[in-house]
């Protein structure tokens, strides 16, 4: 199937990826932070990987090439946003960012909801440099040396960046998750 597809087969390029979509949809929403730019992502992150499936030779499962197409999309968007004020993180919200509760009380679920909101906001106030390595890390799962070389980094740089990230959300949040400037947070504190 790959090679039918590597030849221009549009149909096996679609049969390989189309398991992968959600994967792909996944990173580019906790990179991008939103919708719409999650979603222009997806997009060229799938158009690059169609063009450049000549070039994938097998030396990495297809699952982690598609990943890192995914996440080159994103860094390049997010280079290009820069310029650009920042989105409203209450799309974030609308789109579901909550992951869902058993059968929370509505009281309970406002809060929830309230805290999460709070955590993006202060997840886009983070320095690119340590959001994106946090988000790969706490988010996405992705070990120290992956994400090294997703960003073309030392592993111990991204420790690095990963705990300074962490450091400010703790200034941020206390123990509970409230907001609070002085209260230190375990939430991010523990590893992998």
């Amino acid at each position: 199937m790959l090679r039918r597809a590597q030849d221009g087969d549009t149909r096996a390029f679609e049969a390989l990826v189309t398991p992968l979509e959600g994967m792909v949809w996944r990173v580019c929403f906790h990179m991008m932070g939103n919708t719409a730019d999650a979603e222009d992502a997806a997009q060229d992150a799938m158009l690059r990987a169609w063009r450049g499936l000549t070039g994938y030779t097998g030396r990495a499962e297809f699952s982690s090439w598609l990943y890192r197409v995914a996440v080159t999309a994103c860094l390049d968007a997010l280079r290009r946003r820069k310029a650009r004020p920042a989105a409203s993180l209450d799309a974030l919200g609308e789109a579901g960012f909550d992951p869902p509760d058993a059968a929370p009380l509505p009281e309970e679920a406002v809060l929830h909801h309230e805290r999460q909101e709070d955590l993006c906001r202060a997840l886009s106030r983070l320095p690119e440099d340590q959001r994106v390595p946090l988000v790969l890390y706490a988010v996405e799962g992705r070990p120290y040396e992956e994400i090294g070389e997703l960003l073309g980094l030392p592993a111990g740089t991204v420790k690095s960046r990963i705990s300074r990230a962490r450091e400010k959300l703790s200034e941020l949040f206390d123990e509970n998750g409230n907001k609070s400037a002085s209260a230190p947070s375990n939430k991010m504190k523990g590893g992998r």
